[in-house]
């Protein structure tokens, strides 16, 4: 194809040309914080709905390390210390979740229990000390004057009388401790919920690091992770006791059992009744470490999540907090996605906008009737409580000498850690090792997940971005333009460069520099350079300005969300890293170039220097936007990046196999790795070799002539 008429469709297709200059760096716009508004534009029909729902759950399952599932504990729950009392009994139970690490908490069985009773999961949410919690005598008549509780046991532990109350209404209950909480001191409350910052020495040593710490992150291991997981199994421990409906399960909690309670709703369909207090809102999102993980709402805020649950029941509470405007803003939203499914009357919210943050007696009725209509329990309305006999932490705790607590401590944390990491990496390579797939394995558990994190699918492939022309000049036998490129649903616009040769020869190379346009333009302008050459032999060169690392004046640092609590989950949980951004940025060129209507012969897409690991990951999703990679630093590894700011950080990047195994998913395509030892490559050659291309993959010690 001449150049010139190539060059003519890009001017068509722009819908608007400017005159003006391109700068050298790409800015992001402002960081998402857990603060902002995350309001939910309602698809259009139901099959649309439910392809949205569909990836909010593979963000959720991602931020909380289950893609892979890790190996998990088969439950075997310990039930013992029977107590009979007013219609219900009351007894204490733990299993084990991830192995070596226990969920502890009580079960509340009906005095007078049909055959089968539906059971509720009660989790307690940021009340102080959880199951054990008392409001003291003071607090305790304050919610009784102002009409907020009716009996003083309730006012002192709202947890335990919503679990009574269930038991009372026919329903076995199972109520647990968060991490940190009550029984649960394997992992301390100031580690999980009260973290603001660690030594670096001690976050990673020779016996395995941390939660919270750059390697901890970069395998998707988190504290909200740990509590999902715990989550799941107090579901399987649910369908395993004996006497319960398993069709009919429900979950409540509030505050921050409210997060765990959609969270889990949302991934887990066997929950068919979720009730998650002041917590559901387009405002705040969750202000502890427990409530937010990498990647949990980037493509969505708490709304998108509870729709997740749909069609099943769903009920909410809104109050004086940052559920307020919940009534005009999600609540209505939430309603046409349930008209969408024609099950509009499985939704409600109950407003009590005149109380502060609570679940508190009123509230709860309103959970009574949700749960009395889901479960076709038969009661009149309004379900009331009674008064009950309050136990104390001494009567709940499962801990005694029979029952001994197990190891706790920062050394056990590390150990689960490494346990946790160690199984979702055999499972990966357990992938590898099936001989007749074809590679499908791998690449059906880790693609979808490494596409998940760069935020681009094979949809979007086909998507045509808009190119505004800043200039276009005849240079030394070519032509030159540069201009800006905004991807469709995008904001910010990308400056890139293209470099048409007079006697161009249909084939492209996208050089990637994080120098931009200005290094490769200096690269080209030296005639003894491989990219002279290729430009010579008529091959159009292209690049683009990549998006900067604003942390930093050297340009090496991420942008965080706050420095006072240095946890990834603040910043990534909210916005993708810098370095997925760049992955973004090159896709969007390749995808604009691929759909032209004068398509290129072939696409190659070269890493030079510290832009090696951002093409690797481009090009693991690439898919049929370019024919091949060549990247630079093959000893580049995601697990050693020591800090959450550092420009190359990238939540999860390590957790597939690191370098080697986003590498993997570039086959069957011709991949050259530049700068990396042999015999460090396994998982990239298994999966090369599994798809007959072993010849296509080119790994080489040395650093490519071009990358310094």
């Amino acid at each position: 194809m001449e150049p010139r008429r190539f060059v003519a469709c890009l001017f068509a297709l722009s819908l608007l040309v400017m005159s003006h200059q391109v700068v050298g760096q790409s800015t992001a716009s402002e960081l998402t914080t857990l603060d902002s508004h995350f309001p939910m534009q309602v698809p259009a029909d139901k099959q649309a709905i439910e392809a949205q729902n569909e990836h909010v759950r593979t963000m959720l399952r991602l931020a909380n390390g289950l893609i892979p599932m890790p190996e998990l504990a088969e439950p075997s729950p310990v039930i013992y210390g029977r107590r009979e009392m007013d219609g219900y009994s009351i007894e204490k139970i733990y299993f084990e979740s991830l192995p070596g690490f226990y969920v502890t908490g009580n079960l509340y069985r009906p005095a007078k229990a049909a055959d089968k009773a539906p059971i509720v999961l009660s989790a307690h949410g940021h009340w102080t000390d959880g199951r054990f919690y008392d409001a003291g005598d003071k607090a305790a008549r304050a919610a009784i004057a102002m009409g907020a509780e009716r009996f003083e046991s309730a006012a002192h532990n709202v947890i335990q009388a919503r679990c009574v109350q269930f038991a009372r209404m026919g329903c076995v209950v199972l109520n647990w401790d968060m991490v940190g909480h009550a029984d649960s001191q394997q992992i301390s409350i100031d580690r999980i919920h009260g973290f603001r910052t660690q030594a670096a020495e001690i976050e990673n040593t020779t016996d395995g690091w941390l939660l919270f710490s750059p390697q901890a992150e970069s395998h998707l291991q988190s504290p909200m992770g740990l509590q999902t997981i715990n989550t799941l199994q107090a579901v399987r421990v649910a369908q395993m006791l004996p006497g319960v409906d398993t069709s009919r399960i429900a979950m409540t909690g509030a505050s921050g059992g409210g997060t765990q309670t959609f969270v889990a709703a949302a991934i887990q369909p066997a929950i068919t009744a979720a009730f998650p207090a002041v917590m559901v809102s387009t405002g705040m999102q969750g202000g502890c470490t427990c409530e937010n993980a990498c990647y949990l709402r980037i493509d969505g805020g708490n709304i998108h999540i509870a729709s997740c649950i749909a069609p099943r029941w769903l009920g909410m509470t809104a109050a004086d907090d940052w559920t307020r405007t919940m009534p005009t803003d999600g609540f209505p939203e939430l309603q046409r996605v349930y008209e969408l499914f024609g099950a509009k009357n499985r939704v409600s919210l109950a407003p009590a906008i005149h109380f502060k943050h609570n679940y508190n007696h009123v509230s709860r009725v309103a959970c009574y009737s949700m749960l009395n209509k889901a479960f076709g329990l038969g009661l009149q309305e309004p379900i009331l409580e009674s008064d009950f006999q309050r136990l104390t932490a001494e009567e709940l705790t499962v801990w005694d000498d029979q029952h001994p607590a197990p190891p706790a401590g920062l050394d056990f944390e590390r150990k689960l850690l490494k346990a946790w990491h160690q199984s979702t990496q055999r499972k990966l390579q357990q992938t590898l090792a099936v001989a007749d797939d074809k590679g499908a394995g791998f690449r059906d558990v880790a693609g979808p997940a490494v596409e998940a994190m760069v935020g681009y699918g094979a949809d979007e492939a086909v998507a045509k971005a808009e190119f505004d022309l800043a200039s276009k000049q005849e240079d030394n036998g070519s032509l030159v333009m540069t201009g800006e490129l905004t991807s469709a649903g995008e904001a910010d616009k990308l400056p890139v460069y293209f470099n048409y040769p007079d006697q161009w020869n249909g084939n492209v190379t996208l050089v990637a520099d994080v120098g931009g346009i200005a290094a490769v333009e200096k690269r080209l302008a030296d005639p003894e350079s491989e990219y002279a050459k290729l430009l010579a032999s008529g091959t159009c060169i292209a690049t683009c300005d990549l998006p900067a690392a604003e942390g930093d004046d050297e340009g090496t640092k991420q942008k965080l969300v706050r420095q006072d609590r240095l946890a990834a989950c603040f910043t990534y949980g909210y916005n993708r890293a810098l370095l997925l951004r760049r992955a973004k940025s090159l896709l969007t060129l390749a995808q604009f170039m691929r759909n032209h209507e004068r398509t290129p012969k072939q696409i190659q897409m070269d890493g030079l220097g510290e832009a090696g690991p951002i093409v690797a990951v481009a090009g693991a999703v690439a898919g049929p936007l370019v024919d091949g990679c060549r990247i630079d630093r093959g000893d580049f590894r995601f697990q050693d990046v020591a800090n959450i700011a550092d420009a190359n950080f990238v939540p999860g990047g390590a957790r597939y196999l690191d370098l080697p195994g986003i590498l993997a998913l570039h086959a069957p395509r011709p991949l050259e790795v530049n700068g990396g030892a042999k015999g460090t490559f396994d998982a990239t050659e298994a999966q090369y070799e599994k798809m007959g291309a072993l010849g296509s993959l080119k790994i080489a010690e040395h650093k490519s002539a071009d990358s310094q």
